[in-house]
């Protein structure tokens, strides 16, 4: 199954093919992004990494960042 990506602040991008039923954990580690660094929103909704996923499917990745 195809997820769209966009990856932001950099407004970038990507396709990712993946097989039935994967979560959002499985895209950001086909992306190679943390999930504790990372918020994935579908629409304006936050959703867990553990979500499974449906074809077609659009996700916003928001990266955080964070430290002192």
């Amino acid at each position: 199954m195809k997820i769209t990506v966009k990856i932001l602040p950099l407004n970038s991008i990507k396709e990712v093919n993946l097989k039935p039923g994967s979560k959002v954990y499985d895209v950001l580690k086909k992306i190679n992004l943390r999930p504790d660094t990372t918020i994935v929103l579908k629409g304006n909704t936050p959703i867990p990494i553990d979500e499974i996923l449906g074809e077609e499917q659009e996700l916003s990745i928001l990266q955080v960042a964070s430290g002192g």
